[in-house]
C-alpha cells in the first residue's frame, strides 16, 4: 500500500495504572502509522490518566475522551463507535498488548478482500504476542455461518471478543448494531453475534491464526469478579445468541 488509509483505534480504560502505558506503547510502535487513536477513560481514580497523558503528549495521533462519572463498558463501546473517523475500526482493551504488525496485518487483509467487512487474527492469554510481518500472515475466507460459529462458541480460535478484529467502518455503522447498555458482562459477545448476522455486513469474513494480540489477564477484571447474578444474565445472553443463530443458514 503506497498510501495508508486512516484507521480508528479505540482504547478503553478504567483504573489500569501499570497497564495502560504498556498498551499505548505497543500501539505507538505499530508498523502501520496512519491511525486515529481515541482513548476513552471511564472515570479512573488511580494514576491511569497520568500514563495516558504522557502518551497523548508524545503522540499527536492520540486523543483522550474522559468521563468524570463512571459508565458501563457497553456505554463506552457505543461512544467509541461515535468517534470513528477511519475507513477501518479496531477495539483495544487498555490493559492488552499488540504485536507490531497487528494493525498493518488487519488492514492489508481487508484491502486485499474488498468484499469482506471483518478480519480477525489469533490471540493469546497472558503471554507476549508473536511479532509477525504483515506479509507472513495468511488469511482464509469463511462464510457467515462459519464466522457466526467462530464468534459464538466458547474456546473457538476466532472468539466472541471484539478486540482481535478490524471492521470496515462504513458497513459497521450502516448495520446500526450497538452494544446493549443494560449489560455488564457478555455485551461484546452479543454485539459481535448480532453484527455477523446483520445483512448490512458482507457474507464473508477472513481469519488468520497467527497470534498478534495479547490479552492480559487481571485478577480484578470483570471476567474474574462477576457475581452470580451476572453469570445468570450471561446464560440468558447465550440463549439470545442461539436464537440469532437459528436465522443463519
Amino acid at each position: 500500500m503506497t498510501q495508508e488509509l486512516l484507521v480508528t483505534v479505540a482504547v478503553l480504560s478504567h483504573n489500569l495504572e501499570g497497564y495502560i502505558g504498556h498498551s499505548l506503547k505497543t500501539i505507538n510502535k505499530q508498523t502501520y502509522r496512519n491511525m486515529d487513536i481515541v482513548i476513552l477513560d471511564n472515570a479512573s481514580t488511580d494514576d491511569t490518566l497520568t500514563e495516558i497523558n504522557h502518551w497523548v503528549a508524545r503522540d499527536d495521533r492520540m486523543r483522550l475522551i474522559k468521563n468524570n462519572k463512571r459508565r458501563g463498558v457497553a456505554t463506552m463501546r457505543n461512544r467509541a463507535l461515535k468517534e470513528i473517523r477511519g475507513k477501518y475500526f479496531i477495539f483495544v482493551d487498555g490493559d492488552d498488548q499488540l504485536a507490531p504488525a497487528f494493525v498493518e496485518t488487519l488492514v492489508k487483509g481487508l484491502e486485499e478482500n474488498p468484499d469482506v467487512d471483518i478480519a480477525s487474527v489469533g490471540f493469546s492469554w497472558g503471554a507476549s504476542g508473536v511479532p509477525k510481518k504483515a506479509n507472513e500472515v495468511k488469511f482464509r475466507r469463511i462464510d457467515r455461518a462459519a464466522m457466526f460459529e467462530g464468534v459464538t462458541h466458547r474456546g473457538h480460535v476466532i472468539s466472541g471478543m471484539v478486540w482481535n478484529k478490524a471492521y470496515r467502518s462504513a458497513n459497521l455503522l450502516d448495520s446500526q448494531v450497538r452494544f446493549d447498555e443494560s449489560l455488564e458482562l457478555a455485551e461484546d459477545h452479543l454485539w459481535i453475534a448480532q453484527l455477523v448476522a446483520s445483512k448490512a455486513m458482507s457474507e464473508y469474513s477472513i481469519f488468520a491464526s497467527e497470534v498478534l494480540y495479547n490479552k492480559v489477564s487481571r485478577s480484578t477484571s470483570i471476567i474474574h469478579t462477576a457475581s452470580h447474578a451476572l453469570r445468570e444474565r450471561e446464560r440468558e445472553i447465550d440463549q439470545q445468541i442461539a436464537r440469532i443463530g437459528d436465522n443463519i443458514i
